[in-house]
């Protein structure tokens, strides 16, 4: 049992009590209301009886001493020995335990979390308390994230909002697993975005054509089939390129094993997939393989592109290189956008789920971050017909050499209401007045629209819209 009273001439509490060792023990409550004073002592004498027993704790007292109790009351039910102390790390302390907890995660993972790290070290100190960072702390590294967090490009310190929103993510499941270690109760990253979006702006369409154009300022076999490669199977960029092996390339079948280290904690497919090595491709692929002599020269378990392997090799900067060799403007996210082309071509040409199979993505994603809306496909849908039916006598003639014929689906598709005015000359009469336009102009369309209805009758279509 324990004692509670009054300290004398104070507005606080004092709670006595003995210990396991028959001592009188005794613990300053502080300022409190007495109903909140006579229910910490009802839990601290629940919280006693345990000890003395040697039992586990119920999850209902669990949960108060993590939830419920506030610091400082915490640190003495530690000094007084009846729970374990809070273990308090600083933000360099944690960001270590935390990458090394993740023992079984990709290389690519692996640098995202320690550039996540250094990120949060860098602003906030490396010997900051982890559980005094606040929610406005988390959105103050947000925006700082945004205007300096690039350490990769020295002209420009600016990141682009995916790029802060994953990063964001990443900081969020770090401090989760903080929570989950008990070392703090909220998470100050919780509230802020994480999503990634499509950013249409930064899409680029890269032709073969200009590929063709960077090929040839290559500088070795290696580099022609390289950038192939990437351009016409859309792989992941390095880290779909590093365990490529000579083992992996049929050119007899003409396929090509890709594995994904991104997608391999999923298994089966999701780890590795079949592509198709396209008919642009294989020459390049041949030279090398003339070159390499995979098989003969070196082990068909030796790297496709060793270069991808290398750490003194910048894929990026030479490919930007040879871009600029070759008369053109290095476009953004360099590697994405030859991955978003490729998929775009392909998706105007075999099915759905085919392409996505042999670049490793869903539909949903396919169509969200890469398949791209091309000016060169919406000039060909603007002078080409795809619908069947004749012509719909004269009027395709005196619309103009551009306008496609009249199909049945078009004279089925006018109102009712609309035909309507047509009939009553509606158009013929007030528009061009109203709105000043080209009477010639609206009254063919007003013989088009009569014709339509003509039609419509005779052939007892439904006007239906």
């Amino acid at each position: 049992m324990a004692d509670l009273s009054r300290e004398s001439g104070r507005d606080s509490w004092k709670l006595r009590w003995y210990g396991s060792d028959g001592r009188r023990k005794s613990m300053r409550l502080g300022s409190m209301p007495k109903k909140t004073a006579e229910q910490f002592r009802t839990k601290f004498e629940e919280l006693l009886g345990v000890r003395h027993g040697g039992g586990s704790l119920p999850l209902e007292l669990s949960e108060w001493i993590d939830n419920k109790l506030s610091k400082e009351l915490r640190e003495k039910l530690a000094l007084a020995g009846l729970i374990e102390s809070q273990k308090r790390l600083t933000v360099a302390k944690f960001c270590d335990e935390f990458r090394a907890s993740r023992t079984k995660v990709a290389a690519a993972t692996a640098v995202r979390d320690r550039q996540v790290s250094d990120l949060l070290i860098e602003y906030f100190g490396a010997d900051r308390p982890l559980e005094s960072i606040t929610a406005r702390d988390g959105e103050a590294w947000q925006q700082w994230l945004s205007e300096k967090g690039n350490k990769r490009d020295k002209a420009r310190r600016s990141l682009g909002d995916n790029t802060v929103r994953r990063r964001t993510g990443v900081a969020r499941q770090m401090f989760n697993k903080a929570i989950k270690w008990n070392l703090i109760k909220e998470n100050p990253f919780s509230d802020l975005s994480v999503t990634v979006l499509e950013n249409r702006a930064r899409q680029v369409f890269v032709s073969w054509a200009d590929i063709i154009k960077v090929i040839e300022k290559a500088p070795s076999a290696e580099w022609r089939a390289l950038i192939a490669f990437v351009r016409l199977t859309g792989c992941r960029v390095p880290s779909e390129l590093v365990g490529l092996t000579w083992a992996d390339v049929d050119l007899i079948t003409k396929r090509i094993v890709i594995r994904s280290p991104k997608t391999a904690h999923r298994g089966g497919k999701h780890a590795m997939r079949s592509c198709p090595i396209f008919p642009e491709l294989f020459p390049y692929l041949q030279e090398l393989a003339d070159a390499v002599g995979p098989g003969v020269d070196v082990p068909m378990s030796a790297p496709l592109f060793p270069m991808a392997r290398n750490p003194k090799v910048n894929l990026r900067t030479g490919l930007s290189k040879m871009i600029v060799r070759a008369g053109l403007t290095v476009w953004d996210k360099l590697f994405v956008n030859l991955r978003s082309s490729r998929q775009t071509e392909l998706l105007a040409v075999y099915p759905v789920a085919d392409v996505c199979a042999w670049l490793g993505n869903s539909p949903a994603v396919a169509a969200q971050f890469y398949a791209q809306a091309r000016t060169d496909v919406a000039d060909r849908a603007a002078s080409e017909s795809i619908l069947p039916g004749p012509i719909a006598g004269p009027i395709s003639d005196k619309m103009g050499p551009k306008t496609g014929p009249i199909t049945t689906h078009q004279r089925g598709s006018g109102s009712r209401s609309d035909n309507k005015k047509t009939q009553g000359n509606h158009w013929e009469n007030k528009v061009p007045d109203a709105l000043g336009g080209d009477a010639d102009g609206v009254h063919q369309w007003a013989k088009r629209d009569s014709i339509n209805l003509r039609i419509h009758r005779e052939n007892n279509i439904s006007t239906r819209s």
